[in-house]
């Protein structure tokens, strides 16, 4: 409802689409995928066999299953930029999730929220963004890697952004 009110209060033209999202999608690829990938197991193990990501027992992670998703339905060169848990490639399935990325993804860059944004470290986020692979995609040199300090520091906040809008101008020609 708020996307729905907010579009309309800004003038955009919208489709929404209720379904449960990690099963098949009936919609045309897009160059953008914004998302904020729930954490924790996807109950559906009939329905995650689907992916590469799938866990060989037990639940599978439903926020690697939506990174799956989110490459299947983005075009080739497009983005996908994810808020993800700090610990996503430390988990018991992220040996899953890495060759995935390997194949059909390149990580232009990782920002780590600051955590005191967070009551509780295990909580933290970071920011990942993907492209996915396709003619005429190249790895930059180096990933953009960020721990961003605290908002309220504005003297390091300030150095973080010329250092990210320096990494833009040489890796985004």
């Amino acid at each position: 409802q708020l996307t729905y009110v907010n579009a309309n209060l800004q003038k955009h033209g919208v489709q929404l689409f209720n379904q449960d999202s990690l099963q098949p999608l009936f919609i045309d690829p897009v160059d953008l995928v914004v998302c904020d990938l729930p954490v924790g197991y996807y109950p559906n193990d009939e329905g995650a066999k689907e992916y590469k990501v799938r866990a060989e027992e037990g639940h599978t992670y439903a926020h690697h299953l939506f990174i799956e998703q989110s490459l299947r339905h983005v075009k080739d060169g497009g983005y996908v930029i994810a808020l993800i848990p700090n610990n996503l490639f430390e988990s018991e399935q992220s040996h899953l999730l890495q060759p995935l990325l390997k194949e059909e993804a390149i990580v232009q860059g990782i920002v780590q929220l600051p955590l005191s944004m967070f009551k509780q470290e295990q909580a933290a986020k970071s920011i990942i963004i993907l492209q996915k692979q396709g003619e005429g995609v190249t790895a930059p040199d180096q990933a953009l890697l960020v721990n961003l300090p605290k908002f309220s520091n504005r003297e390091a906040m300030s150095d973080i952004m010329a250092q990210m809008d320096q990494w833009f101008r040489v890796n985004k020609k």
